[in-house]
């Protein structure tokens, strides 16, 4: 390693050329010591978190966990950038969350917005139950809503793979029941949270755990003081079948999306404007430095030979680049409408060249649609009957087969089916 040693020398030296600027401390979290720092390449904050060296068991444990984390692509998730080696010590480099908690949004939120909080919360824990993770500790302290009016999940430190032992950490009011005996991460945890964050969110008040003579928990009590609860009582009924105190009771996260869906489908196309705008007038001018200095060096950076090195980096970064150059993602969009009836009332506009061209819209500009033989190959099956149209979409990757649903009511109102089409587009670019 002395040659890694050698190289990454001028990227870590103390001058202006130094990659991160620390400019103060954030707290100290489960794993060590949190640091806003600015990205001098990019001109960006960061967050910094420093940890002890992920070397023995239990913090393998927590690296496995982070390598997976690194693969997860949702908007409530924020971005791992770098994971920086350093002797003892790791740097953990991720995305810095401009945002305000919810803990200082609960008296302004509108039940509109209450709605989008647990949409994105919901849809969050979709994407970590497909990654095998479990958070471990949902809570309004370690939730966030940045400046766009999206939510964002903070404090990872609990975060395991599921079935691997799970971390002590959780909040009081807002951790499942059966996490005092449960060893194992489940899926079921989060859930339980997820339905609590909820109803905090309605009742302004986290549900109480009832206990009998052997301190078994046996029933779940919801306070009914809020009018929120008569405004948003089919919300409610979702956070309540989340919080069931038997875990095999529980719906899952896709079934508590579904249900959503389902009591809240005239909420879909909802605009996130207004809570924008209470977050951006709530938040915080951004932090002023308090103490600047830069990452660890090595004692090699002062050698005369530091620009051959700079050069020599630059070359080997342009080489790893090209060989690590993918082209933009393509796939081939078709379209089935063999099964709707005749009969079947629909958008005038509705063909399958609309649905093509609204889908195409839909997806990531890197997404570019082709006929070429080496694509992706995305097949959409639209069948109506009995004034329900179902959706179905099967994207044939390199990898695996997935598949998306949604349904929408017979009707020829464009927006519905814009709706269940911008659902459908966003499961599929975030597999």
């Amino acid at each position: 390693m002395r040659w890694f040693k050698w190289l990454k020398a001028p990227l870590l030296s103390p001058d202006a050329h130094a990659p991160m600027t620390f400019l103060n401390r954030l707290g100290l979290g489960g794993q060590g010591e949190v640091w806003l720092a600015r990205d001098r390449l990019l001109s960006r904050l960061v967050t910094v978190k420093r940890v002890d060296s992920l070397l023995d068991a239990q913090s393998k444990d927590t690296l496995k966990s982070l390598q997976a984390r690194v693969d997860a692509v949702h908007p409530a998730i924020p971005t791992v950038f770098a994971v920086i080696p350093d002797g003892r010590k790791t740097w953990l480099v991720g995305e810095f969350v401009q945002g305000v908690p919810l803990n200082d949004l609960l008296d302004e939120l509108s039940p509109e917005s209450i709605y989008l909080i647990s949409r994105d919360l919901i849809s969050a824990l979709t994407c970590l139950e497909r990654l095998g993770l479990v958070h471990g500790d949902l809570s309004p302290n370690n939730i966030v809503v940045d400046v766009h009016g999206q939510v964002r999940l903070l404090d990872f430190e609990a975060c395991s793979r599921v079935g691997e032992l799970q971390s002590s950490a959780a909040t009081l009011g807002f951790a499942a029941p059966e996490r005092s005996a449960q060893r194992a991460s489940l899926p079921a945890a989060d859930t339980w949270s997820a339905g609590a964050v909820i109803m905090w969110l309605i009742t302004k008040a986290a549900p109480t755990i009832v206990l009998d003579d052997q301190r078994k928990a046996v029933s779940v009590e919801i306070s009914q003081q809020s009018a929120r609860a008569g405004m948003l009582s089919d919300l409610l009924n979702v956070a309540v079948a989340a919080t069931r105190i038997d875990p095999s009771l529980r719906p899952g996260v896709l079934e508590l999306q579904h249900k959503l869906k389902l009591s809240y489908r005239w909420l879909e196309p909802l605009s996130r404007a207004s809570l924008a705008r209470l977050v951006q007038r709530r938040s915080p001018p951004e932090p002023t430095p308090e103490a600047i200095f830069d990452l660890p060096h090595w004692a090699e950076s002062q050698s005369p030979g530091r620009v051959w090195r700079w050069l020599l980096a630059g070359v080997l970064l342009t080489a790893l680049s090209l060989a690590a150059y993918q082209p933009a993602h393509r796939y081939s969009l078709h379209v089935d409408t063999a099964q709707v009836s005749p009969a079947t009332v629909l958008p005038s506009t509705f063909n399958s060249r609309w649905v093509r061209t609204v889908f195409k819209g839909l997806l990531p500009q890197s997404w570019i649609h082709t006929q070429v033989a080496n694509s992706d190959l995305v097949s959409m099956d639209i069948s109506c009957a009995r004034g329900v149209c179902e959706l179905l979409v099967q994207h044939e990757g390199a990898h695996a087969d997935c598949f998306h649903l949604s349904s929408v009511s017979n009707t020829a109102d464009d927006r519905v089916w814009l709706a269940a089409l911008t659902e459908l587009a966003r499961s599929l670019s975030a597999e």
